[in-house]
């Protein structure tokens, strides 16, 4: 492959062809070349093999829906339904109804049915059709209910695997969890989201989020004398489907911190960490935030940043006021990211883009690509 060879994006048939040879470059130390972020076919093979067929975060444990309600959610542009039944069950289901695909749900409810406002039919919190008024016997109500989608709870996120039929979770994070003992993430709760329209492909804030380096140029002047770019280092995944960049927090970094426990933290280090797909996630002394990342098309996306706090930070003095405080540093920070990924996104759309020439410091970014050509191409 050249490196301004072009996805023949009219020809779905020469997709594996490419798919290989990107492969080859990728196992060499390059980058994805720009086609993964600009061109719809790829897009869309990522949609249905990464997405449909991965697991893909939908929300935090403590954002699930109590017993006898229910709640829409969004996933990797999936649609779902987050119920729990009276007995505490949680379930995941499709938001749509089995007779003719309505949406069921615009807002979360507080009730043990779900009635499609379409043709009133009926499902149990469990997925069951319970009722489809005025029809005959001519339908199987039994294999008419909400098909339950599988799910994982993994460090207090809820992960979902759209499709089916992907390997457990858990188990391909055991190098991640080893990295994460002793910080408390399965217990810590949201409290701020701030939401941003990101109009570049997802690979790109993905990217741009879980390495440091690029702390030498776009956060000169905020973050780079605090976390300096020269100072992290990342973790070998072994080939699971995760990365991880740390970081030591100098004093003056952890001074600036509104929520700091350094004494609760089993270092003074920052990780910045990823479960392939679409989980970007990061922990720090005494708090965590996360990126909801939820692509749109080949070329736009949603982000929500949302903070993580042990559940006891919420009864500290000053707890709203310091929480601005940091939300606002967030947002800035965000700000400086998302003007450095426009221009990343216009240059992989000018024609002349090859691909990346990466470092030591992006092996998180080299970890992503592996592990996207190893599914895409069904190659271990």
């Amino acid at each position: 492959m050249t490196d301004h060879q072009h996805t023949p994006t009219t020809e779905a048939t020469e997709l594996p062809k490419y798919l290989l040879a990107a492969q080859e470059q990728v196992a060499l130390g390059r980058g994805l070349p720009a086609d993964f972020y600009t061109s719809p076919l790829l897009y869309a093979t990522e949609q249905r093999e990464l997405f449909g067929r991965g697991w893909v975060p939908v929300c935090r444990v403590d954002q699930l829906p109590g017993p006898d309600t229910y709640r829409p959610a969004e996933a990797a542009g999936y649609s779902l339904l987050l119920t729990t039944d009276a007995a505490g069950t949680l379930h995941v289901l499709p938001n749509a109804c089995t007779h003719r695909s309505m949406r069921l749900a615009e807002e979360p409810g507080e009730t043990s049915r779900i009635v499609c406002p379409y043709h009133r039919w009926t499902f149990g919190l469990d997925g069951g059709l319970l009722s489809a008024p005025l029809v005959g016997p001519r339908i199987d109500r039994a294999a008419c209910g909400l098909a339950e989608i599988p799910h994982e709870l993994w460090q207090g996120w809820l992960f979902v695997n759209p499709a089916g039929g992907a390997e457990p979770l858990g188990p391909s994070l055991s190098g991640l969890d080893t990295v994460l003992d002793g910080w408390g993430l399965a217990d810590m709760v949201t409290v701020a989201a701030v939401e941003f329209d990101s109009a570049w492909n997802w690979k790109v804030m993905w990217e741009n989020f879980n390495e440091y380096y690029h702390h030498l140029g776009t956060h000169s002047g905020t973050l780079d004398p605090l976390l300096p770019a020269k100072t992290a280092r990342a973790v070998d995944n072994h080939g699971e489907p995760w990365s991880c960049a740390s970081m030591t927090c100098g004093d003056d970094y952890l001074y600036m911190q509104s929520f700091v426990d350094v004494e609760g933290s089993p270092s003074k280090d920052m990780h910045l960490f990823s479960v392939f797909p679409l989980l970007c996630a990061g922990v720090q002394p005494g708090s965590a935030f996360w990126l909801r990342i939820i692509p749109e098309s080949t070329t736009k996306h949603r982000v929500s940043w949302e903070f993580l706090l042990p559940p006891e930070e919420l009864e500290t003095p000053h707890f709203a006021e310091r929480l601005a405080v940091t939300m606002e540093g967030l947002k800035a920070i965000h700000v400086e990211d998302m003007e450095a990924c426009a221009l990343v996104q216009s240059g992989l759309e000018s024609g002349l883009a090859e691909p990346a020439r990466l470092t030591e410091f992006d092996l998180p970014v080299h970890q992503l690509h592996d592990w996207m050509l190893r599914m895409l191409t069904g190659r271990s």
